[in-house]
């Protein structure tokens, strides 16, 4: 729990001061790039993942079949993060597609426990998202159109200023044209 704590507010602190953010740097080497399909259909109910103008869309059956497929249960939030999310996305309306941020656990005056079970309900649905567009199953739309292609990079490099022991930043960005689709960064020691 201390550990996610001391990262929650690194990874703020790097949001505040954003003129020293590693993550905003592009300047990593590449480790890998691809090429990912994507369907151009999908089933209702569905969630998306918004970025500008495009958006990730994952069916709610697929969403659950990941979620019961590979998020861990070892620790009891992580139990009851994965628990809320499958109840959730299972409660969802017939017909409806829907924002994602709206599932997640309102994070305000919780403490212990119920906080950890919220930021990995976050984590958890930025996972999902994630794995379901890197196994070339989650649509993908841009300016309202589904379109069936994009690119993936994957960079890694030092931190030229790195705090807390964490000295590598990872980089994953999804694109198609000039647009940014999905991204995520984070830091580590390794």
């Amino acid at each position: 729990m201390q550990k996610i704590l001391v990262l929650l507010a690194f990874f703020v602190s790097n949001f505040v001061r954003s003129e020293t953010d590693p993550c905003e740097s592009n300047q990593y080497p590449i480790k890998w790039k691809s090429s990912l399909s994507h369907p151009e259909s999908y089933e209702l109910p569905a969630i998306f993942y918004k970025t500008n103008n495009s958006k990730v869309i994952v069916s709610v059956s697929k969403a659950i079949n990941f979620v019961e497929r590979n998020m861990a249960t070892h620790k009891p939030y992580l139990k009851n993060a994965k628990a809320f999310i499958i109840s959730s996305l299972s409660e969802l309306p017939k017909n409806k597609l829907v924002n994602h941020s709206s599932l997640w656990v309102p994070t305000e005056r919780l403490q212990g426990q119920e906080l950890n079970k919220a930021i990995h309900v976050m984590a958890g649905y930025q996972w999902l998202f994630e794995g379901v567009l890197l196994n070339n199953e989650a649509s993908l739309s841009i300016n309202e159109k589904l379109i069936s292609s994009s690119n993936t990079v994957y960079m890694v490099g030092k931190d030229p200023k790195p705090a807390h022991g964490l000295n590598y930043v990872h980089k994953i960005f999804v694109s198609s044209s000039d647009n940014v689709v999905f991204s995520k960064c984070w830091l580590d020691s390794k």
